[in-house]
């Protein structure tokens, strides 16, 4: 395979089964690797590697890189980063051997006008997904930083200057949490906590009816919003995400599905008006 840094940026050419259009995952806890025998673990291994399919490269923007100001990542070699802890060893034995693309993602990095960083890996709410969907590590991957302190306009801003990256075949993928509460958990995986499935549906129906002022405020308008996210920054790549997604979006709900009881796994894809879904 030829490295995508070694070409001059262009766009793809022409595919009509291709889909660029952005994706919200939920990652969850990384024992979603080691746990075997859940739906989110199917969906990943499954539907999620089928929406990768023909992309040049992948944008990754993860929960678990925050700066002051957004920042791409130019590293050639990708380190795999292991940021959690207590966890079996074999998780941090994993390793994801995805390239970069220094050339693209600077040429992105300009189009935009981000940082740049270039010593910046991936961590694990962008590898664990991969490592699952695409375990070959054949497309090239970097990732954009989320704010630190950025509000969802600030993310729902910063992803409309990711839609110009379809023209360079680069599919962005936003990773983090629909629901986000580690101190809530239920390690004993008892019934879906109502507040979980609450919050949930009330994001989802406000996506499918582009009730996007109501998104940006659901703070103040979600059920239970603070118990979903006693903070923000899991939540905050879906509103790149659906900044990204064009005027007219189309959302499907690419999966839905619940862990330890309230850490909601839902996916989203937002096709443009009218696009065909072959991979939905």
């Amino acid at each position: 395979m030829t490295n995508a840094s070694q070409n001059t940026p262009k766009a793809p050419s022409p595919n009509a089964a291709l889909s660029l259009s952005p994706l919200f995952i939920s990652h969850g806890s990384p024992m979603l690797v080691a746990r075997q025998s859940t739906p989110a673990f199917d969906f990943f291994i499954g539907d999620l590697g089928r929406h990768l399919d023909g992309v040049r490269a992948i944008l990754m923007v993860s929960a678990h890189w925050q700066t002051d100001v957004p920042t791409i990542s130019t590293a050639q070699t990708q380190e795999t980063i292991h940021d959690f802890y207590g966890f079996p060893q074999s998780l941090y034995d994993l390793q994801y051997p995805a390239k970069g693309a220094p050339e693209l993602a600077q040429q992105i990095a300009d189009l935009i006008g981000v940082k740049t960083d270039d010593s910046r890996g991936l961590d694990h709410g962008a590898w664990m997904p991969l490592i699952l969907a695409r375990p070959t590590a054949d497309i090239p991957v970097f990732q954009l930083s989320i704010l630190t302190n950025g509000s969802p306009k600030d993310h729902f801003d910063l992803g409309k200057k990711l839609r110009a990256l379809r023209d360079l075949g680069v599919l962005v993928i936003a990773s983090g949490a629909m629901t986000h509460n580690l101190r809530a958990l239920d390690h004993a995986e008892g019934p879906i906590d109502p507040w979980a499935t609450e919050f949930t549906n009330w994001m989802i129906d406000k996506v499918k009816s582009h009730d996007i002022d109501a998104l940006l405020d659901y703070r103040a308008r979600a059920p239970h919003a603070r118990m979903a996210h006693p903070q923000d920054d899991h939540l905050m790549p879906f509103y790149v995400a659906l900044g990204a997604a064009s005027d007219d979006f189309t959302a499907n709900l690419l999966h839905d599905s619940y862990e330890f009881g309230n850490l909601a796994m839902t996916a989203l894809r937002f096709y443009d008006q009218g696009e065909i879904k072959t991979a939905a």
